[in-house]
């Protein structure tokens, strides 16, 4: 018997993608990935169970070391969507050396409870993910923003970040979850994005994305191509963006010379 909180994969996806159950209302299950962005719904009878062994601990990947001392690394603030994930997210940050602050916000509240956050935290890089989802795998609706679970939220929340900041190196944002409606994202203000083949990513990626801009000197732009291809799912694209890191300097030279 299946039941709230087991692990599962379902029969008719071919991906193999492994499911946490969120909740049961009769024969129809809401769906989490265990370690993608992806919301979904199925029923029972598709379920098959599985265990934490199945489970791919994926390790993060090494991103460009700079010296920590040399430089005031670039601040994140990241909402999340989901507890669990923002949890993970933030051990992900404190491995890579990232100063981030973290608030769990459901998707449908993350446009107005952004601003506040802005100007509390004043960060340099913004990430908004949770999960979502095509509703409608036809692909003349690719486009119809209707058809997204949760793009819209991402989209607006995007828009208070550039109402806030409007240049796209001064505020680095980076936007969505699986699936999600890309090019509407980064026309409405996102430096990165997901997902322009419209696939999963993981829940990494967007941490990833944000610590690499975080370490990268602000004279420089990232190699955007490293960045995208650093992504554990390799599903989120971005424009040309400088880094948030600044140089210390003491008496006319950086710290690097001391």
């Amino acid at each position: 018997m299946i039941k709230v909180g087991d692990l599962v994969k379902t029969k008719s996806r071919k991906d193999n993608v492994i499911f946490r159950v969120n909740y049961i209302d009769n024969n129809s299950v809401q769906l989490k990935g265990e370690v993608i962005r992806l919301l979904c719904t199925s029923q029972l009878d598709d379920l098959v169970p599985c265990t934490i062994d199945e489970v791919k601990n994926v390790a993060l990947p090494a991103i460009f070391e700079r010296d920590s001392k040399a430089t005031i690394k670039g601040k994140v603030l990241h909402l999340d969507g989901d507890e669990v994930y923002l949890k993970k997210a933030l051990k992900a940050y404190r491995q890579y050396g990232v100063k981030a602050i973290g608030y769990y916000i459901p998707e449908e509240r993350m446009p107005e409870a952004i601003n506040t956050l802005l100007h509390r935290h004043n960060p340099d890089i913004v990430v908004i993910t949770g999960h979502d989802a095509l509703l409608s795998e036809d692909k003349s609706r690719i486009y119809d923003i209707s058809n997204y679970r949760n793009s819209s939220y991402f989209i607006s929340a995007t828009k208070e970040c550039r109402e806030y900041k409007p240049d796209l190196d001064s505020l680095v944002v980076i936007a969505g979850a699986c699936q999600s409606f890309y090019e509407a994202l980064i026309e409405n203000g996102a430096n990165f994005a997901s997902s322009p083949s419209r696939e999963n990513i993981h829940l990494f990626d967007p941490v990833i994305i944000a610590s690499e801009i975080a370490l990268t000197p602000v004279y420089e732009y990232a190699k955007i191509e490293r960045v995208l291809s650093n992504t554990i799912n390799k599903n989120m694209g971005g424009l040309d963006t400088r880094g948030q890191a600044r140089r210390i300097y003491l008496g006319g030279k950086s710290s690097n010379d001391t």
